[in-house]
């Protein structure tokens, strides 16, 4: 998955045509999945590109406060110094007065500053990172030589590249944080027919995530599971809205009911297959062991304990539930699942703390 088509690229790079690694390199930066991890990818790149005894840094400007973010060639004292002044001009441009840049900085920044070495470089440039909403630099510098205007200009354009990157995943954040907003809306809207289901759906995906934390799950993975499990009763609209009828049906009409999202792909096969055991004695597709979806055996188990555990099932004791759920390893639900769930428990967490493990598992 990544966040922008490959032609569109090219139009960064026109004056760095020659080099036929630059587009390879611009693959590897589009597959990275955090703002930083690219960041330090272009820093890494940059001061091997241009050879020589090159170092770089990151400054992001928060309430107008330029910070040193990351660093490639220096020691980690340079993080999170704020470094005032750097962020005036904002178009690209080579520095030779180096203490001139920094002059407006305090005298503990500048001390920090000196003993890295930054203040020894014999050239600098600086390349905006720019857009809408947030402003930063690239800075790199040359100890044993000038930097060039295409040096620059090869800077510029993957301060462009990030610029973009940085913007694109702010809109991806958004349209995903609306998403998880409006399915756990919807679900609760739909619960609130009947007293007895409402909250179902929520603690069906706050025990999915803990587990699914436990089971080491990445955060794209642990996006797809909050997906999965709160919508994994949304296939029982097709049976009307009585939701404690068990409509055999429900898994593939769910599934069939999100087919036009290619973001809830994985999340819909796992909505699929929620209602699948361990044993092949499920359905709809009689899946045995693990050729079930490793999120739908997840659900499983959270889905099950939540009906041992709740009102809306048997409300059994934690105890008479743990009991409960080995009886089922094994038959109903994954046995490593099933173990590695009631090691949870045994961590002395209550279904209240398990309960608002949502933001934290997502974070």
């Amino acid at each position: 998955d990544t966040l922008a088509p490959r032609p569109m690229l090219r139009r960064f790079f026109t004056s760095d045509s020659s080099d036929g690694d630059t587009l390879a390199k611009v693959n590897t930066f589009f597959g990275m999945t955090s703002s930083s991890e690219r960041t330090r990818f272009v820093l890494e790149h940059l001061c091997e590109k241009f050879s020589g005894d090159v170092r770089g840094f990151s400054v992001t400007v928060r309430e107008s406060l330029p910070t040193i973010e990351l660093s490639n060639g220096y020691t980690s004292e340079l993080k999170d110094l704020k470094v005032k002044g750097v962020d005036q001009d904002h178009t690209p441009h080579l520095v030779t007065n180096i203490s001139e840049l920094f002059s407006q900085s305090s005298n503990e920044t500048l001390y920090a500053l000196t003993q890295a070495g930054v203040l020894e470089a014999k050239s600098t440039l600086l390349a905006p990172v720019k857009n809408e909403d947030d402003y930063g630099l690239l800075v790199l510098q040359r100890f044993d030589g000038k930097l060039s205007e295409q040096d620059l200009n090869i800077a510029s354009q993957w301060g462009t590249l990030l610029a973009t990157s940085h913007e694109l995943e702010q809109r991806a954040s958004q349209a995903q944080q609306s998403l998880i907003e409006f399915s756990k809306t919807f679900m609760e809207a739909i619960e609130s027919q009947d007293f007895e289901q409402l909250g179902h759906a929520e603690r069906v995906t706050n025990y999915a995530l803990a587990l699914g934390r436990a089971r080491g799950l990445s955060r794209q993975d642990l996006l797809d599971l909050y997906f999965a499990a709160m919508l994994h009763d949304v296939g029982k609209l097709g049976s009307g809205l009585d939701l404690s009828i068990e409509d055999p049906n429900h898994p593939q009409r769910g599934a069939n009911m999100l087919a036009a999202s290619s973001l809830l792909e994985t999340s819909r096969n796992a909505i699929r297959s929620h209602h699948e055991h361990w044993d092949g004695t499920g359905f709809p597709s009689k899946l045995i062991g693990e050729r079930i979806p490793l999120l739908a055996r997840i659900i499983t188990v959270a889905d099950t304990f939540d009906f041992l555990s709740s009102e809306r099932g048997q409300a059994l004791t934690l105890n008479e539930v743990e009991k409960a759920l080995s009886v089922r390893a094994s038959k109903q639900l994954d046995p490593e699942l099933v173990r590695l769930f009631k090691e949870i428990l045994r961590e002395g967490k209550s279904t209240k703390i398990l309960a608002k493990l949502n933001e934290e598992a997502l974070s």
